[in-house]
């Protein structure tokens, strides 16, 4: 969910660093059975929350591009628009589930460098806009703002993921 409390982008790139290095240091030490064949309760592997991450961060760098969120996920525009985020990430994850672990990891950082490189050239003020109620992906009561859409596929996603690929991936006591 959005923070309000990141205003500028300075902050919004502190934000993405911390949360990047942790997860790319999380990731490190992790072998490739651990991350192809130990699965969660819904069949997820850390390579599914790997293309997870990556769908959602190229549905950012699509949207700053001008072009629809779901081009970048992969996904049709009216599953997008109309189904339930979990369908959303189900089909995420079959588009991706017979992607390499090395293709994943290739694609998450190629990814990131994209988005990053995309939000060089943008002012405090381009990502304090608000999105508003013409934007074809948002509710009249959704309020949020660039950077908010930014953050909430970036870092805000990244450190949701850490955790429950650490989750995963832990030995059980």
């Amino acid at each position: 969910m959005a923070d309000q409390n990141i205003q500028t982008k300075s902050q919004l790139l502190a934000e993405i660093d911390k949360s990047w290095v942790a997860l790319n240091f999380s990731l490190a030490r992790l072998s490739e059975a651990q991350m192809t064949t130990v699965q969660d309760g819904h069949g997820w592997t850390v390579k599914d929350h790997i293309t997870h991450m990556a769908a959602w961060e190229s549905s950012v760098v699509f949207f700053l591009q001008g072009k629809p969120r779901s081009a970048g996920l992969g996904v049709a525009q009216s599953l997008f628009e109309t189904r339930p985020i979990d369908e959303i990430n189900e089909a995420i994850q079959q588009l991706h589930k017979d992607l390499s672990l090395a293709g994943a990891t290739s694609q998450l950082q190629t990814t990131h460098r994209q988005l990053i490189s995309l939000l060089n050239p943008l002012t405090d003020a381009d990502l304090n806009q608000p999105l508003g109620t013409d934007h074809p992906e948002l509710t009249d009561s959704d309020q949020r703002r660039v950077i908010d859409i930014i953050r909430d596929n970036t870092s805000g996603h990244f450190s949701e993921h850490l955790g429950w690929i650490e989750a995963l991936v832990s030995p059980v006591e």
